[in-house]
């Protein structure tokens, strides 16, 4: 009996691959050959699936790439799916899988690797894996929930005869981060040299390299004795991303001690700036500081003028009373 069963497993295996030989040819819809294919017809089946904890956290842009795990299962399915598996296997024929992105935010790249893979034709579930990596580009808009697609495709088996394409598609979710990046200038200089009744006064150009809108906070690190020191506090920037204006200036004065004599004051100011989410100031970038030299230089006379003005007055009341002695 095990004998008998033997050979007829041989002999459905060896009338599968000729089959498989003769799908080659050109086929007709009737006849006993192509209803004896038909009973040997086999669906491909997938299961794919994505490491969900590779993307707890937010993808932000200029980042590295992330990795995200995929677990590709297949199997074929049919009245004598066992067979038709023991055929193409004792053959070492494989189920050729391709894998591609099919769909992409405008401002997102992804790619799968390995691009194909080479599946064991089987009638239980065999897994492979394959990793998808996810870059954002600058312009991202933050906070969005995105995703994107991949999608599975094995080719045909025996001209269609025996087992058809498979097609499926993955669906990868995923959330964008926000970047706190700003760019800063100082187009006319961080140095002047005034007289000491002059204020300095710099001019900061700032821009939102960032995704979302972004808050700057500034502030004097260091105010030298006797000098006053202000900074625009608080700078709002639009972002790109979201079609807005991100750049403006920031004024910075800078007025030195207004005392007796001769000045030679040289002093260098520290400004701290800082980018932080519009909505959320514990979302906060790196701090920027930067650094003015001011030199006040030159006399200064204060109080001469009401001196000056009282000593006028004086002579002008003595020559009026001098006229009306006479």
């Amino acid at each position: 009996m095990f004998r008998g069963s033997k050979h007829t497993k041989t002999c459905l295996i060896l009338v599968i691959f000729l089959f498989s030989i003769t799908s080659t040819a050109i086929q007709t819809e009737a006849g006993p050959i192509s209803r004896l294919t038909k009973l040997y017809h086999c669906e491909p089946f997938f299961k794919v699936e994505y490491n969900k904890t590779s993307l707890e956290e937010p993808i932000t842009p200029l980042s590295e790439p992330r990795e995200i795990p995929v677990r590709i299962g297949c199997m074929i399915n049919g009245l004598f799916a066992d067979i038709v598996a023991d055929t193409y296997s004792s053959y070492e024929v494989p189920l050729f899988v391709n894998l591609y992105v099919e769909e992409t935010p405008e401002w997102c790249t992804a790619t799968v690797t390995p691009p194909l893979i080479y599946m064991p034709i089987s009638s239980t579930w065999h897994s492979e894996n394959a990793t998808v990596f996810l870059t954002l580009k600058e312009n991202a808009p933050a906070f969005e929930q995105a995703k994107i697609k991949i999608r599975i495709r094995s080719d045909s088996v025996g001209k269609r005869v025996i087992i058809p394409e498979g097609n499926t598609t993955l669906d990868i979710p995923f959330r964008t981060g926000y970047i706190p990046i700003i760019s800063l200038s100082v187009p006319e200089g961080n140095y002047k040299i005034i007289s000491p009744y002059d204020t300095a006064r710099f001019k900061i150009d700032v821009e939102n390299l960032g995704n979302e809108k972004t808050e700057l906070t500034s502030y004097a690190l260091n105010v030298p004795d006797g000098w006053t020191v202000t900074i625009t506090s608080n700078t709002v920037l639009d972002s790109k991303a979201r079609g807005g204006n991100p750049k403006k200036s920031i004024e910075l004065d800078v007025k030195p001690p207004y005392g007796f004599g001769y000045h030679e004051d040289r002093q260098v100011i520290q400004v701290s700036i800082t980018p932080s989410y519009y909505n959320d100031p514990t979302l906060r970038g790196e701090e920027h500081i930067l650094s003015f030299i001011v030199l006040s230089r030159g006399f200064s006379t204060p109080g001469f003028e009401t001196l000056f003005t009282i000593l006028t007055f004086m002579g002008i009341v003595l020559i009026n009373k001098r006229r009306r002695q006479r």
